[in-house]
């Protein structure tokens, strides 16, 4: 479909201005402008980790500086960030079970991705939906730049309809249907940050803006979870070596490369088979056998437990975060549980 071959005027307009976003930096206190431009690859590292999470840039081409260009403004906790990096380089990012999904939009030039799949073309015309539990390995040229929108992962997985879809996000595709209805909603949202952002004063206008563009985002992800192979047939080992490893650490503080490690695969092949055959990430299922072991205990305690010393032992250490995913996965808080584990008194 190439309705999105002419990105539209505002689309355009941010392709030719990479501080399009960050017109006006100081002139509405409730959106939060900023604008960086540097030759500092560590600045620029710090720059894009201040909205999104750690990465690295490997530099190939040191004779020729880096021009980074980053301009983006914040709406309650979603922020929205033109990015150019001006030269040939690559960016890494390894780190997995981070807390938001991006929504990646190419305004000119090309890069190159690998995520679930090997390496794929990102141009324009295309879209992906950066997914938490995915690394990603970005290799971009002297030319290209992007609009990049990172949504809470918690406003996705944790709504009201109850999330669905697999951590693992959509990989580099044109952009039909509902894409093309979330980037003409964001090219609104940019167009009125542009003008200052008068039209976001209101807390409630900003709120509905967060929770519009989740609710596209999470009806993307549901509707690819749909299209997934379900479970066809028996999963494959290296998915059992996974689960055992992570059955029998429950306690610790592991990691996705040392899950692969022990399953005897990459990443990337755990990644897929886990969405193929699991329909979640390896990252989400340990999550739910830490959840399940964590009601055990809770249930074992008779009501005498203390709810956060097993989050921690199960290593969540952010109780709020806990009591989210534990409502989200048995219909109600563990204090609930506690309270019905009690003995009853005659």
């Amino acid at each position: 479909m190439a309705m999105m071959k002419d990105l539209g005027r505002t689309m355009a307009a941010m392709a030719a201005d990479d501080f399009f976003i960050a017109h006006r930096p100081d002139e509405l206190d409730p959106v939060r402008f900023d604008l960086q431009r540097c030759s500092d690859p560590r600045r620029a590292i710090q720059s894009v980790s201040e909205v999104f999470c750690p990465h690295r840039i490997v530099h190939h081409e040191h004779g020729i500086p880096l021009d980074f260009r980053h301009s983006s403004a914040r709406l309650e906790r979603t922020t929205f960030n033109q990015i150019a990096y001006g030269s040939n380089i690559d960016v890494l990012i390894e780190e997995t079970n981070r807390a938001q999904y991006i929504f990646l939009v190419p305004l000119r030039g090309e890069m190159r991705v690998t995520g679930i799949q090997d390496l794929q073309s990102l141009a324009v015309g295309d879209y992906m939906l950066m997914g938490p539990d995915t690394p990603y390995r970005f290799v971009h040229e002297v030319s290209d730049a992007h609009l990049a929108v990172s949504v809470p992962r918690r406003l996705i997985e944790l709504g009201d309809e109850g999330f669905v879809g697999p951590g693992v996000g959509i990989d580099p595709e044109p952009v039909t249907d509902l894409a093309g209805s979330l980037i003409d909603y964001l090219s609104f949202v940019c167009r009125e940050l542009q003008r200052g952002g008068a039209a976001f004063e209101s807390a409630s206008v900003r709120g509905g803006v967060e929770d519009s563009i989740a609710g596209m985002m999470k009806s993307m992800l549901n509707g690819r979870a749909v299209q997934l192979p379900q479970k066809s047939g028996a999963a494959p080992g290296h998915v059992h070596r996974a689960e055992a490893f992570m059955e029998g650490h429950l306690h610790e503080d592991i990691t996705i490369e040392m899950i692969a490690r022990a399953a005897g695969v990459p990443e990337r092949t755990l990644h897929h088979a886990f969405a193929r055959f699991r329909s979640m990430s390896p990252t989400q299922w340990l999550r739910t056998r830490r959840l399940d072991a964590a009601r055990r205990d809770i249930i074992a305690s008779r009501g005498h437990a203390n709810i956060l010393e097993i989050a921690n032992r199960y290593g969540m250490q952010h109780g709020g975060r806990f009591a989210a995913y534990y409502q989200q996965h048995f219909h109600e808080s563990p204090s609930d549980t506690l309270r019905t584990s009690r003995p009853s008194r005659t």
